[in-house]
């Protein structure tokens, strides 16, 4: 019982810290998406060490309160169809041979990227000009997803084979 209200206190406390870097994001627009994919390492986190329920109790929080509160939306649209959801759905995919694993994440991410330019072109209102269809918008976030992949892939190894210890966060039950 103790232990489980431990990991409860963390994920509203991690919780509350990716509300606080969307809020950034959303009051500061240019960081937006920077401070959408920051909230994601912290989701990586309560997936290392919390495991369970907790990352997914954190996205679902995390995303309701964002797109209720925020003033600027697009930066919470982000997080709750793509970076609040995404470090889980790595934990599974990454299980999977190497190719097919990626041939998963590219697709996931591709119907991902349909969902969020629609959502903001229909939901949100933001003007064709800015967001749209095209190839270029598709190339250009692929190989940021591509970078965002690999960045997030070494920052979980240098995690845990090097920071967790510090912290003191290995007792996983």
């Amino acid at each position: 019982m103790k232990n489980n209200t431990k990991k409860l206190a963390l994920a509203a406390v991690l919780s509350a810290l990716c509300f606080i870097m969307l809020l950034l994001g959303s009051v500061i627009t240019v960081l937006d998406l920077s401070t959408a994919a920051a909230a994601s390492f912290i989701i990586i986190f309560c997936v290392i060490e919390l495991g369970g329920y907790y990352p997914y109790l954190m996205w679902l929080t995390v995303s309701f309160i964002s797109l209720l509160m925020l003033p600027d939306k697009f930066g919470a649209l982000v997080f709750t169809l793509f970076t609040g959801i995404y470090p889980i759905l790595k934990s599974y995919i990454e299980r999977l041979p190497k190719t097919f694993a990626w041939l998963v994440k590219l697709v996931i991410f591709n119907v991902i990227l349909t969902l969020i330019i629609t959502a903001s072109r229909f939901v949100l209102g933001i003007p064709a000009e800015e967001i749209d269809f095209s190839f270029i918008v598709y190339g250009i976030c692929n190989i940021t997803f591509i970078l965002y992949d690999i960045a997030a892939t070494r920052l979980i190894s240098l995690y845990l084979f090097k920071l967790r210890k510090r912290f003191k966060f290995i007792n996983k039950q």
